[in-house]
């Protein structure tokens, strides 16, 4: 009865051995094909992808418009645009008077990434800023991980 035992648990571990061999080579999870993946990572540089420069007015004026279809047409475009800061907090930056219509309640909400970049602005002065578009909530559009270009 012992020597039952003992014959199967060698058999049982020698198949454990096996399925864990033919499972790594299936997966490429073998040692040297997960340094070749780094590797070629490490060699392809990243590319920040390109802006696209707008008029604030532009952006404001599709919201006006139709919110919508504005979120459609600019939710999740990294954008860049020039506007006359209204208020420096300490989450971002706001920027009221960017549409093109008198009485229009839209603004643009640019919130920042790094706090330092906000030091040197003033209100009333002007900025470029780039960033993600987000959606449209009581008026205000949501800009995210904005830096300030100048």
């Amino acid at each position: 009865m012992k020597k039952i035992l003992k014959w199967g648990a060698i058999i049982f571990v020698g198949l454990i051995v096996i399925g864990v061999i033919a499972g790594m080579g299936k997966s490429g999870n073998n040692p040297t094909s997960g340094s070749n993946q780094s590797q070629n990572q490490a060699e392809q540089p990243t590319q920040a992808p390109e802006a696209m420069k707008i008029s604030a007015t532009e952006l404001a004026d599709d919201f006006d418009g139709n919110q919508v279809a504005a979120e459609k047409k600019w939710s999740g475009k990294l954008v860049e645009f020039t506007a006359e800061v209204s208020n420096i907090t300490d989450s971002g930056l706001s920027f009221t008077k960017v549409a093109s219509k008198e009485f229009s309640f839209a603004q643009i909400s640019c919130k920042v990434k790094d706090k330092n970049q906000l030091l040197s602005l003033k209100n009333g002065e002007m900025a470029t800023v780039r960033g993600v578009v987000g959606k449209q909530t009581i008026g205000v559009i949501d800009v995210s991980d904005c830096e300030v270009v100048k």
